[in-house]
């Protein structure tokens, strides 16, 4: 189906276009070269209202997590009677409902808006942040912990989404490292937060109290994003009539996926068969595994320090990660085509902090800290992670399986991670840093893996549009589609 659209002014986009906003998502025309100027106002304005909604959200996500790894080191274990691998699972336990959500989300994705369907899980999730003041012995903590978990997994995939649907290509790398850095910034000033809050002595213990607060917190936050955020281009209540058409010309472009309320069976056939599938699943199972946050107070409290000087430690560590992540994104703006490569690369520093952990004497504790600090620095990973995902798949049920199968990797690895750390074994967790070392070393090849599947891809159809097959020339797409990567020849892969 075509509509009759104004034809869209090229000197700047300046001047009003008359136009049926209705038909943003829908119009069939050429679209027009922008203005670099026009386009970056409406980047920024794009910028101003989508990302701090969502770093909010993943700082909030990041801070209820925290609260575990807080409260173990202020009263928790001794308050829930917690012994042997306890602790352990109430660690695990959260992401056995991250693991349900994502099975929930696929379908729930494709029903309703990406502002509807967080807003109101965060919301539900601060509640049960709130809920977690309340246990009083183990099994309490286990249920609302699961709770948890189902409450906040819906987040992952519906950022995939987003980010893919707002932004280009380019832009996706230093947009998901905006999120990761919300967890970094969670991890340090957050903790210092949740260190002042359990430090509070009264009727009611200081562990307790951040609980609250957080969930709270997580509250107001997801009102905000579901008053603020809009469903689509046509709802961007802080861009004109010309400025939407600017927003979806340079994301459509691009070979955009549009959104799709119907569940396409041929995609999900499609993507069941690809073996990429499977290596994007790994990647989130290894690198979720390798994780030692939750322990790392621990660590550090077994090493010999107080609980503040622990909690003052954890902010080298957010500083290693910070700088990491930082380099990952400039790595990523230097060398656009390069991002599996760069991976790799990122993945060596964790490797030789889990390396140093097993090797190091425990009398040296200041090396043994500096060791748990590298090992923390998986941030950058992860937010490429995503950005490759978002940037190289097409099709929104495809594109909605790609990023539920990574977060059931990762909720996968997060369950499997802490039952690597036997409580006999504390500080240093020898076995759990041996685990964590192997698994690097195999993201690194399944990473690698990947790139070469893509790139031999690429080169196929390079040859196809040598040798005269017009559907695989490279080209800037007319407007959003359904198709997905493998059908639409003319699609390019990121390397």
């Amino acid at each position: 189906m075509s509509y009759n659209v104004p034809e869209v002014p090229t000197d700047g986009l300046k001047q009003e276009v008359p136009m049926d906003e209705s038909k943003i998502d829908e119009v069939d025309h050429a679209v027009a070269e922008i203005d670099p100027a026009a386009e970056k106002r409406v980047l920024w304005k794009i910028d101003r209202v989508i990302m701090p909604l969502a770093i909010l959200v993943y700082f909030c996500q990041y801070l209820d997590k925290r609260g575990l790894a807080f409260a173990a080191i202020f009263g928790l274990k001794k308050d829930l009677n917690l012994k042997g691998q306890d602790y352990s699972w109430a660690s695990s336990i959260f992401y056995f409902g991250t693991l349900a959500s994502q099975l929930i989300s696929i379908k729930i994705l494709h029903m309703f808006s990406i502002r509807i369907y967080v807003g109101v899980t965060v919301v539900l999730w601060g509640g049960v942040m709130m809920a977690q003041a309340a246990p009083q012995k183990g099994a309490d903590l286990l249920a609302v912990r699961f709770l948890l978990g189902l409450m906040e997994g819906s987040a992952y995939p519906a950022f995939v989404l987003m980010i893919s649907f707002w932004y280009r290509k380019a832009e996706h790398p230093s947009r998901f490292a905006m999120l990761a850095g919300a967890d970094i910034f969670a991890q340090g000033l957050g903790g210092l937060f949740l260190y002042g809050l359990s430090s509070i002595k009264g009727h009611i213990h200081g562990w307790r109290i951040a609980m609250l607060i957080a969930g709270a917190m997580s509250i107001c936050i997801g009102l905000a994003f579901a008053y603020l955020i809009p469903a689509d281009m046509k709802g961007a209540w802080f861009l004109t009539a010309e400025e939407k058409q600017i927003a979806h010309d340079r994301v459509a472009r691009e070979h955009a996926s549009a959104h799709e309320r119907h569940f396409q069976w041929d995609q999900f056939w499609e993507t069941m068969k690809d073996p990429k599938f499977y290596l994007v699943f790994s990647w989130a199972f290894l690198l979720c595994a390798c994780t030692v946050l939750n322990f790392g107070t621990l660590i550090l409290n077994g090493l010999g320090y107080s609980s503040f000087i622990t909690t003052v430690l954890q902010l080298p560590a957010c500083a290693m990660q910070a700088t990491c992540l930082i380099l990952a994104t400039l790595s990523c703006r230097k060398f656009p085509n390069h991002r599996g490569y760069i991976q790799a690369i990122c993945a060596v520093v964790p490797l030789v902090g889990s390396i140093l952990l097993q090797v190091l004497p425990f009398e040296n504790k200041w090396p043994l800290a500096g060791s748990l600090w590298l090992t923390t620095c998986n941030y950058h990973i992860l937010s490429v992670n995503l950005s490759i995902i978002s940037s190289n798949i097409k099709g929104h049920t495809r594109k909605t399986l790609f990023s539920t199968v990574y977060y059931l990797g990762y909720a996968t690895g997060c369950i499997v991670g802490p039952q690597l750390f036997r409580d006999e074994q504390a500080p240093l967790y020898k076995t759990a840093m041996r685990a964590i070392s192997s698994m690097y070393g195999v993201y690194i090849v399944f990473m690698l893996l990947f790139m070469v599947l893509c790139k031999m891809e690429n080169s196929r159809r390079d040859r196809l549009a040598a040798e005269g097959n017009e559907e695989a020339v490279p080209r800037p797409a007319a407007n959003y589609d359904n198709k997905t990567d493998k059908q639409d020849l003319s699609f390019r892969y990121v390397l």
